[in-house]
């Protein structure tokens, strides 16, 4: 029987997110969970990292890049018009701490330039730390063309650097024309895939079942129309069960998302879930009062 000690732990984006971007309350009841032991992540989870969250934080640099835009101020103010709720959450919590901490005026035109050098800084940053922070698997089986596209960033020419590697990340037709998603879902894991599909058309959807069902709708579309439904779009949409999949045997998935629980136990693959940080916060807040 694997010790505590023994496990190996994997981390799903959303784990490997808050261990970078949450409370420091939060990070540290997840650390304490995994013993000073090394964490893993792989090439696709890096990906969604990129996705949902460093490319709006790239957007973001060029709308406040905007010639039209005088002040961080109203380049807050056009985001929250044009972005969904999640999207803007994550920009005004890193920005109200980012650059709060260099002191910088929301309302002031000199203190734009200063904010795009910082935010410069800090992408340029984040994404070695995604790279540096975590021991990668090696092992990405979808061969997902967007997980390497690289970020050069020269700090004399930031903007540039950001543009190409946001048009080369969003270049959706040529990454699925390298990738393998397609043979990933209907020839390596065609019968995990069917029974994902089954298990979702026996669950009542409520909302510890919802996000899992939604995955296994996307899977059976997939199967019924082949790999034409495989899209960067609609893998955005299966990202849980990609790296369920793709998580290697001999480790612990570590997750906060409920649709694991459904994901994991299907393919027989180890995985713990953690609360999320409110819950966490709430517990100790009840302990305390």
């Amino acid at each position: 029987m694997e010790t505590q000690d023994s496990v190996k732990h994997f981390l799903d984006t959303s784990v490997a997110r808050s261990l970078l971007l949450s409370s420091q309350f939060y990070k540290q009841y997840l650390l304490s969970k995994f013993n000073d032991k090394p964490l893993y992540i792989s090439n696709y989870v890096i990906m969604e990292m990129k996705r949902s969250y460093l490319l709006n934080i790239i957007s973001f640099y060029f709308v406040l890049h905007l010639d039209t835009i005088n002040n961080i101020g109203d380049a807050l103010a056009l985001w929250s018009n044009r972005f969904k709720q999640s999207e803007l959450k994550a920009i005004i919590q890193l920005t109200s701490q980012l650059f709060s901490t260099h002191r910088l005026d929301f309302s002031s035109y000199q203190d734009k330039e200063k904010a795009l050098k910082i935010l410069g800084i800090y992408i340029k940053r984040f994404e070695l730390l995604l790279r540096k922070k975590y021991d990668n698997t090696g092992q990405d089986r979808t061969n997902c063309a967007r997980a390497v596209i690289p970020l050069k960033v020269e700090l004399n020419n930031i903007a540039e650097g950001l543009k190409k590697f946001a048009d080369d990340f969003s270049d959706v037709d040529n990454c699925r024309g390298q990738c393998n998603i397609d043979k990933f879902l209907l020839e390596r894991c065609r019968s995990e895939v069917e029974t994902y599909i089954k298990q979702a058309s026996q669950l009542p959807k409520n909302n510890q079942t919802r996000g899992f069902i939604n995955i296994a709708n996307n899977l059976r579309e997939i199967l019924s129309q082949g790999g034409t439904a495989c899209s960067c779009k609609r893998c955005g949409q299966i990202g849980d069960a990609v790296i369920a999949l793709d998580t290697p045997a001999s480790m612990q998935l570590e997750h906060i998302d409920n649709s694991f629980d459904y994901l994991c136990p299907a393919i027989n693959q180890p995985h713990y879930k953690h609360p999320s940080e409110n819950q966490v916060v709430m517990d100790m807040e009840n302990v305390t009062s």
